[in-house]
């Protein structure tokens, strides 16, 4: 019988235990750790952004709101990860060229659509309609076009970059799907806005639905260029309209909606969109189609990692 202090302190089976839940046969880490470092190292980014944004001097935070900010750490996050493994930022969807800029128009124009969709939906059923308002200046406008780009890409990075795709391949499409659309929801909950019951759980199956929207988009197409497309465009084209976007509102729009007392499960109320029943259905529609018509492979598994 081995005695109990060369049990607990004199074998290496603890380490070899520790290396192989760490480390794969190839003594890489694993792809379930990757993601979840990667996670951390962005919520350790948005933490200093945040710190950092409050103390730069007016002057500069003009020229460089915290969305932009959070993008390019983002970016250089998502850089240095691949860069670890030999592979360049295409090996996650990242491949800057004229088929990015294309898919990403697409993303825009499909981005609008949803928001035209749903508007409109919300609109008619409750006969709600959108005032014209003295819109901001256009140096606030444009200023707005860039935090909501940062944002949707920096969002775009997190949920459907080299985290989720390292997720993919750790636990699958489906449970990574699952994983992070919880993670999408969580993170975009309660906002700056009071929601009942029956909004809470139209906007957390609205914000999770949206999450495997843009998944089963990216495992399509093998890019990023289209989810960061639709992002942006429904978030922008939400707040150009007056609508709140997960609660929140910085520029004024182009129009402000009349909600009346109408309810907020179908108007979304101060939420937004999100929180509406019309635009879940739309998001519902948006899935049984793209689920009908998906490929019988995801075409980013099928991919090799793009070596620099």
């Amino acid at each position: 019988m081995i005695p109990a202090s060369q049990a607990l302190a004199g074998t290496n089976d603890k380490p070899m235990l520790l290396r192989i839940k760490l480390r794969n046969d190839s003594a890489q880490l694993r792809d379930g750790w990757k993601s979840a470092l990667f996670l951390l190292a962005c919520l350790a980014c948005f933490v200093l952004v945040g710190l950092t944004g409050r103390s730069l001097p007016p002057a500069i935070k003009a020229y460089a709101p915290n969305a932009v900010l959070i993008a390019t750490l983002g970016c250089l996050l998502t850089f240095v990860a691949v860069r670890l493994e030999g592979a360049s930022l295409a090996s996650v969807g990242l491949r800057l060229d004229g088929h990015f800029l294309r898919q990403f128009g697409v993303g825009v124009v499909g981005g609008g659509l949803l928001v035209a969709a749903s508007a409109g939906l919300v609109c008619g059923l409750a006969g709600l309609t959108l005032v014209p308002v003295e819109a901001a200046a256009l140096v606030l406008q444009l200023k707005l076009l860039v935090m909501v780009l940062g944002g949707a890409l920096f969002e775009e990075l997190l949920f459907r970059g080299y985290a989720f795709q390292r997720a993919v391949r750790a636990m699958g499409r489906w449970r990574a799907m699952a994983a992070f659309g919880l993670l999408f929801s969580l993170a975009h909950l309660p906002g700056g806005a009071e929601l009942d019951t029956s909004m809470l759980l139209i906007a957390v199956a609205g914000l999770f639905l949206d999450c495997v929207i843009q998944s089963l988009i990216l495992l399509r197409t093998g890019s990023l260029a289209l989810p960061i497309g639709l992002h942006f465009a429904w978030n922008w084209l939400q707040q150009a309209l007056g609508f709140g976007v997960s609660g929140t509102t910085s520029i004024p729009g182009w129009f402000r909606p009349e909600l009346g007392g109408h309810p907020g499960w179908l108007t979304g109320g101060a939420y937004g969109l999100e929180a509406s029943m019309p635009a879940l259905v739309v998001q519902v529609g948006l899935l049984v189609w793209l689920l009908r018509t998906a490929p019988s492979a995801p075409v980013l598994a099928e991919q090799p990692p793009v070596r620099a």
